[in-house]
């Protein structure tokens, strides 16, 4: 009867730490998951809002559109790398918001009629975006 509990208790007691192990694992896998997505969240929207900040502060300086900065192409190497991040699609919505978001500020560029909307555009998408990454780092799980 002894050797039945002895055994039965090593059997319990490995089967709790491997449970445990595993409830672990899991917990850092989803922190890690969440951590890179708002690592790569932070990269996108920096590179956005500074190509949009330099097109609002050439539109404050009056720069002509044949004198806009090039843009850079590393924008494309950021939405590559957030558009593979898994998770991404919590917050691809967002995303693709705060991208178009900069295209239709470059081409309202020099039209004052278009110029005010395309503004608020940018800064409404900028919100959205930080508030959709901020639920999923709040949740702590995507």
């Amino acid at each position: 009867m002894t050797i039945l509990t002895a055994l039965l208790s090593a059997l319990l007691g490995g089967v709790l730490v491997m449970t445990g192990d595993y409830v672990r694992r899991r917990v850092e896998r989803r922190q890690n998951d969440v951590n890179t997505l708002v690592e790569v969240s932070a990269h996108l929207s920096s590179t956005y809002n500074r190509l949009c900040g330099e097109l609002i502060d050439a539109a404050e300086r009056a720069v002509p559109v044949v004198d806009l900065p090039v843009t850079d192409p590393l924008r494309y190497e950021a939405s590559t790398r957030f558009f593979m991040t898994p998770g991404c699609e919590q917050v691809g919505a967002e995303a693709a918001r705060l991208i178009r978001a900069y295209e239709q500020l470059r081409s309202a560029y020099g039209r004052a009629e278009s110029w005010e909307a395309a503004r608020e555009a940018h800064y409404s998408s900028v919100r959205s975006f930080e508030a959709a990454v901020r639920a999923v780092r709040r949740r702590g799980r995507i």
